[in-house]
């Protein structure tokens, strides 16, 4: 078993999109531990603030399994 080490950040609708892909992350790999977040300036460009956290999963996984499914996420 692995422990994969996942960061979260959104500037767009922060909160619903990290619920949102916590919730995908919890449904495809089970148990997820989270970090406390953090909201920090957005850096080399004008945007809203940034939340950011992150996600620890242990997972018998591929490396490119979870490659796949966090691209899902992220494009959901």
């Amino acid at each position: 078993m692995t422990r994969v080490y996942v960061s979260f950040g959104s500037n767009v609708e922060r909160e619903r999109h990290l619920r949102d892909g916590l919730r995908d992350l919890r449904a495809e790999f089970g148990a997820v531990i989270v970090s406390p977040v953090y909201e920090s300036e957005a850096v080399g460009f004008d945007g809203a603030p940034f939340l950011n956290f992150v996600a620890a999963f242990d997972t018998d996984a591929s490396i490119e399994q979870v490659a796949a499914v966090l691209s899902r996420i992220g494009e959901a």
